[in-house]
């Protein structure tokens, strides 16, 4: 009987196996910004579906703009993508950072909002922990319409790891949100439902470094509509449309998305650790810079602030240890940066004069 089963999982695996083309593709994004890291990997994967299934997840998705949207062309590309690895990434000579993958795709899932491909993907990655904290003003509900109950729900379904915000986590999600009820409006030609005008911030923080990495604007969304029902029962629908794209009821919520794709980025192409300075000259700055580039393990460094009276910022793409790459740095200086407080994704130095 054992046999019998192990046979049929190895057809079933087989078989799969057989539907999946690999194919190699590269993605590329201008090196200075942000997000370059993500919109590349992002732009590889989408490449990589259309090598070889022939989707076009950029006309399947409606994206406009890519460089905002990366993290929806990266979810919909997981619904085609079974397995990829990253073959080689870094930032260039001519400041495009690019990202080559290896990448096992198959027809799949067309829906950009393919949750099940991505809760197996955070399952065999991982999963962050986040902690959700929104202030909102909500119109009379049945108490159990909240939109931070919605991102958790959505959160808990993509298999985050869902924290309380006094607790330790990787990202906090913060934010704000006004609802009015604006009475029974017929709205795109439907039946009379409860309308409601909502406006409202959310921000995605990293923990450690307190970097905003995500902001989504509620403010300025149409009217949206909760069901005919008791206006109490309709405030938890419309907070669901607020929180996805497009209201649709199916979608990620997009702080999550962006969320996502700096959690997979970070996976998969090496920790982005911030370095700050305090009280360091130009040249000190540039010399850091120019060593962190050449260093092996170090596959991108951009320069983000520089103050000589204040603090200045290197973000750096690094397989090195916190205690290996201050060591670098301590070399770059003469010994002149040394290590005052250190995280996971934060080294803090504190620069002697070259004066003294």
């Amino acid at each position: 009987m054992k046999n019998l089963i192990f046979f049929f999982c190895a057809m079933v695996f087989l078989a799969a196996q057989a539907q999946a083309l690999q194919v190699e593709a590269e993605g590329r994004a201008p090196g200075d910004q942000k997000t370059a890291r993500e919109q590349a990997l992002a732009d590889a994967l989408r490449e990589a579906v259309r090598k070889g299934t022939g989707v076009n997840v950029l006309a399947s998705t409606g994206v406009a703009n890519f460089a905002l949207d990366f993290d929806r062309i990266m979810s919909s590309a997981f619904g085609h993508v079974k397995n990829y690895e990253v073959l080689s990434s870094g930032l260039g000579g001519d400041q495009f950072y690019r990202v080559k993958v290896r990448a096992d795709v198959e027809k799949g899932s067309p829906d950009a909002t393919n949750a099940l491909a991505l809760r197996e993907l955070m399952i065999r990655k991982g999963a962050p922990r986040v902690a959700i904290r929104i202030r909102e003003r909500l119109p009379e509900s049945d108490g159990n319409a909240s939109l931070q109950h919605v991102l958790e729900e959505s959160a808990r379904d993509l298999q985050f790891f869902v924290v309380d915000p006094s607790s330790a986590a990787d990202f906090i999600i913060e934010g704000d949100i006004s609802m009015k009820y604006l009475g029974r409006e017929t709205l795109n030609g439907s039946p009379p439902q409860h309308a409601f005008a909502a406006m409202g911030a959310l921000r995605a923080v990293r923990c450690d470094t307190g970097e905003i990495m995500a902001v989504d604007n509620l403010t300025g969304k149409d009217p949206v509509g909760g069901s005919a029902f008791a206006k109490e029962a309709s405030v938890r629908e419309a907070l669901d449309k607020v929180a996805r794209p497009k209201g649709n009821p199916e979608s990620i919520p997009t702080i999550l998305s962006k969320i996502l794709a700096r959690w997979v980025t970070e996976t998969d192409l090496g920790a982005m650790k911030r370095l700050e300075f305090t009280g360091i000259s130009s040249e000190d700055f540039q010399g850091i810079k120019a060593a962190l580039s050449g260093t092996d393990k170090v596959s991108a460094v951009w320069p983000r602030e520089f103050d000589s009276q204040g603090i200045s910022v290197l973000d750096v793409e690094t397989r090195l240890d916190n205690i290996a790459l201050g060591q670098e740095v301590a070399t770059a200086t003469a010994s002149r940066a040394k290590i005052d407080r250190s995280t996971e994704n934060l080294i803090s130095f504190k620069v002697t004069s070259t004066n003294r």
